[in-house]
């Protein structure tokens, strides 16, 4: 792996100690917001870190090599590429749908008084996040199986 690979895994360790200790230290409104930042920004550069320990090892070398030899293969394969293209298409789709969906939906309870506040709103989009790269990864797959 390169050294890039490590300080950018160090950085994201640093910087998540730093929002969490942040949101730990100051009382303030954000305080939760930066110390779920300071988590998942610690908990990826973990990740991180503990990936580019176990790729460096001489033992894990030659799996590496096959490994990126494989990756390379699979990006420039034209039916994966074509196949992540189209699954990427149906899904930003389903989701401007849903999208649509949801406007209508906060409006009419909006009208109604039903909806107060940001927190739904907030929960709603975090769900729509999940939901938009599950459907990309759903599509691609039945997709590759028709093809």
């Amino acid at each position: 792996m390169k050294k890039s690979n490590l300080w950018w895994a160090l950085g994201a360790v640093a910087a998540g100690a730093a929002f969490f200790l942040a949101g730990l230290l100051w009382e303030t409104r954000l305080s939760a917001i930066l110390c779920g930042a300071g988590g998942g920004c610690f908990f990826n550069g973990a990740v991180q870190l503990r990936r580019y320990v176990k790729w460096t090892r001489p033992e894990n070398a030659a799996a590496y090599r096959e490994r990126l030899e494989q990756e390379q293969i699979d990006l420039r394969d034209e039916r994966k590429e074509m196949l992540r293209n189209k699954s990427g298409r149906y899904a930003y789709l389903l989701g401007l749908a849903v999208c649509c969906a949801a406007i209508f939906l906060f409006s009419v309870l909006g009208i109604l008084g039903v909806l107060e506040g940001y927190r739904p709103v907030i929960l709603f989009l975090g769900a729509y996040v999940v939901f938009q790269y599950a459907a990309g990864i759903v599509i691609y797959r039945r997709l590759e199986r028709r093809c």
